[in-house]
């Protein structure tokens, strides 16, 4: 087996000199994830503008609540194969076997599943374009799970530019058949065709890079082993169905809305929804695969890991804040000025949805935390928690205020659920509460006050609304980062200096005291 391929760690020196590369590693390899999830994000902000501005609100609507269903039935999804593969301590024939083998059969139970539900969900009055669609994805996740093991070997090893590079321009292209669709007066097909297309290219260019750079995994003897086999499981059911019950709970408020309001409605939320994700997709690349492999590299060192979560959780907080104030504070032109006036109702909707906007990552980074470090079950419990809690104070306030409603529910159980994590497992998370938190809210605080009184001049309102939209998000992020600094100068400059050294091309080992 070729020496790359073998993970030493059995001697101190092997590990003085894995620790060496590995902070730099990690993030080299999570600016490569982030740069393609960066282009990701910004290639897709802008298809999806467009999209939007062609496409009904009630295709949206299908479409959101067919991914709940994709979620719920989906077997992948419950058995994190990857994190149980990334505690094995060598890549070998018999646990790349094992893996492929293993996820296979899960997709093929996936679609078993999907297939026995879909006439219950039409018995049930869904929409037939909901089944249809239910159908597709499933049949590309049992696609993913052939090619599902050598990105886990990828990313076991932090190397994150291959996928990167693909996911890349498998996205640039897959657009293609979703305005092709659109501009014919097939919105219905728009989604689901770009979906399909963003597979086919990604398992055609990953075949392409398997046959050319991987060569050394192809010619290992892969084989199934049933030991193995349960050892991944066992760890992997727990991590997995914690990632699954943290998706779902992303997702629940999706089902309640489609099934008691309607695709229409679901539609408006669906996109103020995601307009709230878009500080947390900045960060998930980081927060779900570099920082899951460096939390799992340290999980026996607790003051690095604690220093790596103190960094994640200011970084965090600094992409995060900024701009999900800019969306609180100009919803409406936001809305208007991307989506069109037929969106309007969205803007409502997204400023309630500010709580959880904030919260979010902080949760995210909590639940990732807690899988790296060996305790799947802590994340399991959370996310539980915060599916219980959207069921139950969704149903309420959706009752009482409809959307609105379900919106805050959200939110608050968000702020129930993050308040349980410090107070239950304290033990892994030592947060400074000025430092870490108490800055940027009273950094918030004042760059609303500062807005409001702005607003209410005559200027904005003579302005064209993309240039009222511009001024309004250059002045708070401008208000807020400089009240940020003011009020923790050293830590800022200690922090910005600690990645810089880390970012440099010939780093070395930096120390990590100014985390």
């Amino acid at each position: 087996m070729h020496d790359h391929a073998r993970e030493q760690s059995s001697s101190p020196s092997a590990q003085n000199n894995s620790e060496e590369p590995l902070a730099y590693r990690a993030v080299r390899g999570g600016l490569w994830a982030a740069a393609g999830a960066y282009w990701g994000i910004g290639f897709g902000f802008v298809a999806n503008i467009l999209l939007t501005r062609m496409l009904s609100p009630t295709f949206y609507g299908e479409f959101a609540l067919a991914i709940f269903f994709h979620t719920f039935l989906q077997l992948r999804s419950k058995v994190g194969l990857g994190i149980a593969f990334a505690q094995q301590p060598t890549i070998n024939g018999k646990t790349i076997g094992t893996y492929f083998f293993l996820d296979v059969a899960l997709g093929i139970g996936g679609l078993a599943l999907t297939a026995a539900a879909a006439p219950v969900l039409l018995w049930r009055g869904y929409p037939l374009s909901v089944v249809y669609i239910l159908l597709a994805l499933a049949v590309l996740s049992v696609l993913e799970a052939c090619f599902g093991v050598f990105s886990a070997v990828l990313e076991r090893r932090l190397h994150f530019k291959p996928g990167s590079l693909i996911g890349g321009v498998a996205l640039t292209l897959s657009y293609l058949p979703a305005f092709w669709f659109a501009m014919n007066d097939q919105g219905e097909l728009s989604l689901i065709s770009q979906v399909v297309a963003f597979t086919l290219l990604s398992i055609s260019l990953h075949t392409i890079y398997v046959w050319r750079k991987m060569r050394d995994i192809l010619t290992l003897p892969w084989r199934f082993e049933r030991k193995l086999a349960a050892k991944y499981l066992r760890f992997g059911v727990l991590s997995g169905v914690s990632n699954s019950a943290a998706t779902l709970s992303q997702q629940v408020d999706t089902f309640l809305i489609g099934t008691f309001v309607g695709t229409t409605p679901l539609g408006y939320y669906d996109r103020a929804y995601r307009m709230m994700q878009w500080p947390s997709l900045l960060l998930n690349a980081v927060l779900s695969r570099s920082a899951l492999f460096t939390y799992a590299r340290l999980k026996d060192d607790r003051l690095r890991r604690q220093r790596a979560l103190n960094m994640l959780i200011w970084i965090s907080i600094s992409v995060t804040m900024p701009i999900t104030l800019t969306l609180l504070l100009a919803a409406p032109d936001i809305v208007v000025a991307l989506y069109g006036e037929q969106w309007r109702p969205a803007a409502s909707i997204l400023r309630i949805l500010f709580i959880a906007g904030i919260l979010r990552p902080l949760w995210e980074n909590f639940s990732v935390l807690f899988i790296g470090a060996g305790h799947p079950q802590r994340a399991l419990i959370v996310n539980l928690m915060q599916i219980v809690g959207i069921l139950l104070l969704g149903s309420l306030f959706g009752s009482l205020f409809s959307i609105e409603g379900v919106a805050l529910a959200v939110g608050l159980s968000y702020l129930i659920s993050l308040a349980v994590v410090v107070h239950r497992f304290g033990d892994e998370i030592d947060i400074q509460y000025w430092r870490q938190l108490g800055a940027p809210l009273v950094a918030a605080t004042l760059t609303a006050l500062l807005y409001l009184a702005a607003s209410q001049t005559a200027l904005p309102a003579t302005l064209p609304l993309p240039i009222r939209v511009m001024a309004a998000a250059t002045f708070i992020i401008v208000c807020y980062y400089g009240i940020a600094l003011a009020l923790q100068p050293t830590q800022t400059r200690e922090r910005i200096a600690y990645l810089y050294r880390l970012l440099r091309p010939q780093a070395g080992p930096a120390k990590e005291n100014s985390a």
